[in-house]
C-alpha cells in the first residue's frame, strides 16, 4: 500500500466519520485490518474481512454490515475512454470487478471510492442493485452508467452523492 493510498484511505474514513455524526472525530470508521493486502479470514474467530475501510465504532456498523467498500487513488491513466474502447488496460474495470467478487464472497454490495491523480473531486461506484433501491432520492445529480457483459455499475459524483444519500437513506435500502 502507497502512502497516498493509505492517506486517502484515512481521508475517506474521516470523511464518513463526519457524514454519519456531524464531525470527524471521534472517528466511526478506519483502514481495515490488512487494508491494500488481499482478501483475508481470521479463522480464530470467524471474521471473514474485505475491502478497505471497516467502522470502529457502532454507529458505522451499518454502512461496513451492506458494503465492501474499496477505495484507490492514483492512476492517472484511468479513463471512461478505456471503458468506451474496450481496452485491455482498463483499471476501472478491474477495480469495480475486484470489489464485486469481495461483496460476493462476504455477502455485501460493492462500493468504489476512486479519486484520479489530479482530480480534486472523487467517484463512488455502486451497483445497480443499490441504485435502484436509492433512484428515488437522486434527485439532479449527474452519473454514468457503466456496463460489461454481466455486470454493470453507476458513478457519481463522491461528494453530491453523500450530501443526497443520508445514512438514514442507506439504512432503509437493507439487501
Amino acid at each position: 500500500m502507497s502512502k497516498k493510498g493509505g492517506q486517502w484511505e484515512r481521508d475517506v474514513c474521516k470523511f464518513l466519520s463526519k457524514w454519519i455524526q456531524g464531525t470527524e472525530k471521534p472517528y466511526i470508521f478506519w483502514r481495515g485490518r490488512g487494508s491494500g493486502g488481499m482478501f483475508t479470514s481470521n479463522n480464530l474467530v470467524g471474521e471473514t474481512f474485505a475491502g478497505d475501510i471497516y467502522n470502529i465504532r457502532e454507529e458505522g456498523k451499518f454502512l461496513t454490515d451492506m458494503f465492501v467498500i474499496e477505495c484507490k487513488n492514483g492512476y492517472s491513466g484511468i479513463s471512461f475512454d478505456n471503458h468506451l474502447k474496450k481496452l485491455k488496460s482498463d483499471d476501472i474495470e478491474k477495480f469495480w470487478f475486484k470489489v464485486c467478487e469481495e461483496s460476493i464472497k462476504t455477502n455485501k454490495r460493492p462500493m468504489l471510492i476512486y479519486k484520479k491523480k489530479g482530480y480534486k473531486i472523487p467517484w463512488i461506484f455502486i451497483s445497480l442493485d443499490f441504485y435502484k433501491k436509492i433512484y428515488k432520492y437522486i434527485n439532479n445529480m449527474r452519473y454514468v452508467n457503466l456496463k460489461w457483459i454481466d455486470n454493470e455499475c453507476y458513478v457519481f459524483d463522491f461528494y453530491e452523492f453523500f450530501e443526497n444519500i443520508t445514512p438514514s437513506i442507506i439504512k432503509k435500502t437493507k439487501i
